[in-house]
């Protein structure tokens, strides 16, 4: 019998999660972390069944331990915490391995299985990060640039005269009101910074046509629809990544 295994990706903004029964993923919910919602939804899972195995991803440590008593208190669950130290079969060339973040080694793990290497990820959350995985599953490195929200909000909170507008595809790339001028250069200089990064990451590390282009994260479907450059989106990427490292240690 497979084993159902939860798996918990906890960002600046929110936590997702998926529940895995062996390779299929039949439960999936992101939202503002809070642990009343948190509790809701775990009882929902014991409900049905349970989980036999719980893995996760943060990059916000103060909130680990409360998750982690969510699981135990109301799931039975002792939840494994991803980290560079844990194994994953990912050779981490990152100079001080410590330093890459959990969600990126999640990423590069389910990227590398779900479309082989050598592959560049980009993932659009708080931050957009460029993961790099080498055909013999090495992460090399990558980019960290600020996300669509953080340019937005900077614009509106630095700039007195500036609104704060929706995030979304404009008509024409000329605005005719402040509005859609915002509009026009937080999207099209977000896509036009993506594709520069990959170009100049493909010419630095001689990699050609054979590279995969992977994209994640919530804005990952508006931005790209204008791409020429990256065709495959996978909104699960990390949660299918996060599955595959805790067989690992479940099997």
């Amino acid at each position: 019998m497979s084993k159902k295994i939860l798996t918990l990706d906890l960002g600046n903004t929110s936590l997702s999660a998926g529940l895995w029964d062996g390779s299929e993923l039949v439960e999936d919910w992101s939202l503002p972390f809070s642990p009343e919602t948190v509790i809701d939804k775990f009882k929902t899972i014991q409900k049905r069944g349970g989980a036999d195995a719980a893995i996760l991803a943060s990059v916000v440590p103060k909130l680990n331990e409360p998750l982690i008593s969510l699981c135990r208190s109301v799931l039975d669950l002792d939840c494994r915490i991803l980290d560079a130290d844990t194994p994953t079969g990912l050779k981490i060339r990152y100079q001080y391995p410590e330093q890459v973040g959990a969600d990126r080694i999640a990423n590069a793990v389910g990227a590398y299985h779900g479309y082989g290497g050598p592959v560049i990820v980009v993932d659009f959350g708080t931050a957009i990060t460029f993961d790099v995985i080498s055909k013999n599953f090495e992460y090399l490195g990558g980019v960290i640039a600020p996300g669509l929200e953080i340019s937005t909000q900077a614009l509106f909170q630095k700039a007195a005269l500036l609104p704060k507008v929706k995030i979304s595809v404009p008509e024409n790339v000329l605005g005719r009101d402040t509005a859609a001028a915002i509009q026009s250069g937080i999207f099209w200089g977000t896509l036009g910074l993506v594709e520069r990064i990959i170009r100049e990451l493909k010419k630095e590390l001689g990699w050609g046509e054979e590279t995969r282009l992977v994209a994640t994260g919530g804005h990952s479907r508006l931005i790209l629809s204008r791409s020429r450059l990256i065709e495959d989106i996978d909104p699960f990427l990390t949660l299918r990544g996060l599955y595959l490292i805790a067989k690992i240690f479940t099997e």
